[in-house]
């Protein structure tokens, strides 16, 4: 896998740092894969199944969420969806012009799967979305990790931090969007679901601290999806990432939803696991010299 660092600017002149990676003999026949990151994860959480895809023929672009861990501007201490959103449109924008396509296709995982649904639904240019531990009520999944309903809330009654997943975070961000937006609500979800007409497919774990599988079949059955497209993956709870055997599953059901074809989908070497894996903290700090004026060449 051949990986090119670089920055792009939201509208409002906000840096957010992409990776673009490829196959490594540039072969690419497969399809342009936006991927947006989880809560608390950054662009190498997601190396595998970006090393996974371009093994398919796939050009990836990942990207580090404002507000949030990673390269990008903003800490994680003022996260909300609104801006999640900003830098996705960003990203996106630059992967249509920078490969030609009118089309691409989206991985969203866990709280990424709110602002990716949606705007599939408003820009109408994604031909295919495969969510991983897909949330769609963010309210319930809100209420689950922090055992209070703060969306309804006046800001200035809010608690000063909340913890989610380990993370100390201001609520207020997150509250304020809600009186502009209902991102957060399984009825705007199921809105978004509603209107487009692409495969979705939701890979979900049994007994998820985060999401309600029960939430996800009315969603999908709410706006005309088929039930089969709500893949049930035997591993329990939210941090299904971490256990290998559910990953490697995980890794071949989502390249086959987005790449499909005869056959099983290539797999990398548990070697190239391996190493790909060690490197992305040095492709990380190789971004960083390339932000600060050294050089930018791809990496593999």
């Amino acid at each position: 896998m051949s990986t090119e660092c670089f920055d792009v600017r939201t509208k409002d002149g906000r840096t957010v740092a992409v990776w673009r990676d490829g196959p490594a003999d540039d072969s690419a026949t497969g399809p342009v894969v936006i991927m947006a990151p989880g809560f608390g994860q950054r662009m190498r959480s997601a190396g595998v199944l970006a090393l996974m895809l371009t093994y398919n023929g796939a050009t990836v672009y990942r990207f580090d969420a404002l507000d949030h861990v990673g390269l990008s501007d903003g800490e994680i201490v003022d996260y909300s969806v609104t801006e999640l959103m900003e830098a996705l449109t960003a990203v996106v924008d630059t992967a249509l012009e920078r490969e030609g396509v009118e089309a691409v296709s989206m991985v969203a995982t866990s709280l990424s799967a709110l602002p990716v649904v949606q705007f599939a639904a408003d820009r109408q240019c994604a031909d295919n979305i495969a969510l991983m531990l897909g949330v769609v009520n963010g309210r319930q999944t809100l209420l689950k990790v922090l055992d209070t309903d703060y969306l309804d809330w006046e800001l200035d009654d809010l608690p000063p931090r909340v913890q989610i997943d380990k993370h100390s975070v201001d609520p207020r961000p997150i509250v304020a969007e809600t009186r502009v937006v209902n991102w957060w609500e399984l009825s705007a979800t199921t809105d978004a679901l509603s209107v487009l007409d692409i495969p979705v497919r939701n890979f979900v774990a049994a007994d998820d601290d985060w999401v309600d599988i029960a939430d996800v079949r009315k969603a999908f059955e709410s706006a005309g999806l088929d039930q089969d497209n709500v893949v049930e993956v035997a591993v329990s709870g939210h941090a299904l990432l971490r256990n290998p055997v559910a990953l490697k599953q995980l890794l071949v059901d989502v390249t086959r939803s987005l790449i499909p074809g005869e056959g099983e989908p290539a797999m990398p070497s548990f070697e190239e696991i391996v190493s790909l894996r060690g490197s992305e903290r040095e492709l990380e700090r190789h971004h960083l010299v390339s932000r600060e004026g050294g050089q930018a060449d791809p990496t593999e």
